[in-house]
């Protein structure tokens, strides 16, 4: 059991970060400034057209990014961003039609059109702040016209690779390495606390053995964790370090009033103590674009406040961690209550 260091995810991940740079930052998580300057910098060195295509693969279709990580998942022998660049190079327009398609739906569906594909999307879990109408839409034109959306992202890919990522490749390696043994040392000393502190506390009590997971870790994935949970497989940005780092009753308490500062997120807690709800449930409890919905969801998932079940048509349930709660509040009460005994 082990983290994977791969470059040809980090590439991967590298386009993503780069397409969601202006994205509203979380501020309890701010990222890696490195990461932010290099963004910066290179945005005011690209052509609009090559601007807009990084944004179409990787901030408007969270699906197609998970995809390509999945090919490199698939092919041990990938481990390069130049093998990476080949292997795209050697997929055909009817192979990438059939995968986004097994991706999409568990099922077979009598008619694929927008309606079905956002009806997929809506509960995918993939990401918690995607457009849903926006990507069941740009899906819908990557099926209808595969060879043509597919001939874009391989241009799209040699592009950045030889703009933005082969010059910065060396420049990030020293942080890149120091970043990995960090995370790799906290997740040797205890695996089920190291994840549990990355908001991974579901997919800890769901999995009979840690053993069953893939764990992989991106520099450029920076303060995002991403779960693939039909493969069990689980990316993990180089910025996360910070959520593993607070863990004092401090940091815990300032966490715990955070995620409750807003009352819809103490709705959700009073809801899902009752029994599990799935997303569009809440969704229209709140009366709520999913998106909007998922952003609470998450900064509720990520403080272990929620646990979530992977259910029947792609749903996912989420029910109040009760456990996690109680242990919030013992936090508070050293925090608050008895300060003295806090280092003790």
């Amino acid at each position: 059991m082990k983290i994977i260091n791969n470059e040809a995810v980090d590439f991967i991940f590298a386009l993503r970060r780069f397409g969601i740079r202006n994205m509203d930052k979380d501020l309890d998580y701010p990222g890696i400034i490195e990461i932010d300057n290099w963004c910066r910098e290179y945005e005011k060195k690209l052509s609009p057209f090559l601007l807009n295509d990084i944004s179409l693969l990787s901030e408007k279709s969270v699906l197609v990014t998970l995809y390509l990580f999945i090919k490199v998942h698939e092919n041990s022998k990938v481990t390069t961003s130049e093998q990476f660049l080949s292997l795209i190079n050697s997929i055909s327009a009817e192979n990438f039609k059939n995968d986004i398609i097994n991706q999409l739906f568990q099922e077979e569906v009598d008619e694929i059109n927008i309606e079905t594909i956002y009806n997929a999307v809506l509960n995918d879990g993939l990401h918690p702040n995607h457009d849903v109408k926006e990507e069941s839409e740009l899906l819908f034109g990557v099926l209808n016209d595969p060879e043509y959306f597919l001939t874009r992202l391989k241009t799209t890919f040699t592009q950045f690779y030889n703009l933005v990522y082969l010059p910065n490749k060396d420049k990030f390696k020293k942080l890149h390495n120091e970043k990995y043994d960090w995370h790799v040392k906290k997740f040797n000393e205890n695996p089920q606390e190291y994840l549990k502190a990355l908001g991974l506390y579901s997919i800890v009590e769901e999995c009979s053995s840690l053993e069953e997971i893939s764990y992989y870790f991106s520099l450029f994935s920076d303060n995002e964790v991403s779960v693939l949970w039909d493969s069990k497989t689980i990316i993990i940005g180089g910025g996360t370090d910070v959520r593993v780092i607070q863990q004092s009753a401090k940091t815990k308490t300032d966490l715990f009033f955070s995620c409750l500062g807003d009352p819809k997120r103490l709705e959700i807690l009073r809801l899902t103590s009752q029994r599990p709800w799935y997303s569009t449930e809440l969704a229209n409890h709140f009366n709520l674009k999913p998106a909007t919905l998922s952003y609470h969801i998450n900064k509720l998932v990520e403080a272990d406040l929620l646990s979530i079940r992977k259910g029947e048509i792609k749903r996912f349930y989420y029910t109040l961690n009760k456990d996690s709660l109680e242990t919030y509040l013992n936090f508070v009460s050293q925090d608050l209550l008895n300060k003295e005994n806090m280092n003790k």
